[in-house]
């Protein structure tokens, strides 16, 4: 038997993940049709804002990936929400095929939701009349076709690359973290750097640590007893609270907007309305709160006490100390409730304390958001690095035949 000195599996992911986001860059690239270019010359080297550094496409949406992978999240959230609250009898009823037709055809709409008032805020060459009208109904449609693309490289990436949908993610936060960076001084970065730099550490931590619930299990009696148990992170989803919320966030933004134009004279619309961005106190208010509920809702989702307690039941097996049934159930969710609870006042607290400082003048907008996007590079990272040792591992084994 010949062994192998080149991870050739690992070679090939990583090519193949390299091809992926040269074309994503390639993407961002390419202008919308009619859009001013020279009036976003002014807008280089800021930073944009919070949503749009995790999840957006291009920096000053500009570009054919304007909408970056939001509207996928977006709607792969939603609809994998609706199916976790169902019983076990319609999960079972419910297909692969139906779920990705349900998820595609909310992502049209959300992306021809977002398209629409992308295209209200974006600047054009033209100041008015049908050749306006005509240049954001062209762009809106390059908007949506642009998401379905990152989609497809999304997709592609997942089944031959290395990280999936996140490495856009990645391509985005770098891009952020390099121009932050460059368009500020040192001393407007010293107080947030120490404030990033911990966030960094606590995350690395939080995703490799994990809170253990000790478990009996009927078939196993041995030495390897003691070691049963169902784990937790203290990061119970990673870096999805900071991408999930922001897509949630947009949701109150989109709404007040649609009300601030048909209600014009309403003072109440018109002040949410201004006040409702990560800028205001209002609207750092509305993002905390949408990201408790996100990060306990999301770990209750994905966790699932009562698919956990239900399957303990169905193989006999049991929490150290506790009856199996509800008893069992009401304590691994308790588990999660405190720990969901735990993870969203850490990410609550290094996102929302730099808003707060940004108010008071203490740092600058442009670098408010540096805390948030080192949780989310940190979280993917990890994963990344948790996929390519598992990648290496294959390539270790030697073919039998």
């Amino acid at each position: 038997m010949k062994k192998h000195f080149f991870p050739k599996t690992l070679i090939g992911k990583l090519i193949f993940t390299l091809i992926i986001m040269a074309v994503y860059l390639i993407g961002r690239e390419l202008p919308l049709y009619g859009v001013d270019l020279a009036a976003y010359d002014a807008l280089r080297g800021q930073s944009e804002d919070l949503i749009m550094q995790t999840i957006g496409g291009d920096r000053y949406k500009t570009s054919l990936f304007a909408l970056g992978i939001s509207p996928f999240m977006f709607s792969t959230l939603f609809i994998q929400m609706a199916v976790a609250f169902k019983n076990a009898d319609s999960k079972s009823r419910t297909s692969p095929k139906k779920i990705t037709w349900a998820t595609l055809g909310l992502m049209v709409v959300w992306a021809i939701i977002q398209a629409y008032f992308t295209t209200a805020s974006t600047f054009y060459i033209y100041e008015g009349g049908r050749e306006l009208l005509v240049a954001k109904l062209i762009s809106g449609i390059q908007m949506v076709t642009g998401a379905f693309v990152i989609l497809f490289l999304a997709t592609r990436n997942g089944k031959y690359g290395i990280g999936g949908q996140t490495i856009l993610i990645f391509v985005n936060i770098l891009d952020s973290v390099v121009s932050t960076a460059r368009g500020n001084s040192y001393s407007e970065l010293k107080l947030i750097g120490i404030i990033s730099f911990v966030a960094l550490m606590f995350t690395i931590i939080f995703e490799n640590t994990e809170y253990r619930i000790p478990m009996q299990r009927i078939s196993i009696h041995n030495i390897y007893s003691d070691t049963n148990y169902i784990p937790i992170k203290l990061n119970p989803i990673g870096m999805m609270p900071v991408m999930f919320s922001s897509a949630f966030f947009a949701l109150p933004m989109y709404v007040f907007t649609g009300l601030n134009k048909m209600f014009p004279e309403n003072e109440d619309f018109a002040y949410i309305h201004e006040n409702m961005t990560t800028s205001h106190t209002l609207g750092i208010v509305v993002y905390i709160v949408i990201l408790y509920v996100i990060t306990i809702v999301f770990s209750f989702v994905f966790i699932s006490p009562k698919n956990l307690a239900e399957n303990l039941q169905k193989a006999g097996d049991s929490i150290t100390g506790l009856r199996a049934g509800k008893k069992t159930r009401r304590y691994i969710g308790t588990r999660v409730f405190i720990i969901s609870l735990f993870s969203a006042t850490f990410m609550g607290l290094f996102i929302g304390l730099p808003l707060m400082l940004q108010l008071r003048g203490m740092i600058t907008k442009e670098v408010m958001s540096l805390p948030s996007i080192m949780i989310a590079m940190a979280s993917i990272t990890c994963n990344l690095y948790r996929e390519l040792r598992a990648v290496k591992d294959y390539d270790g084994y030697i073919p039998f035949i």
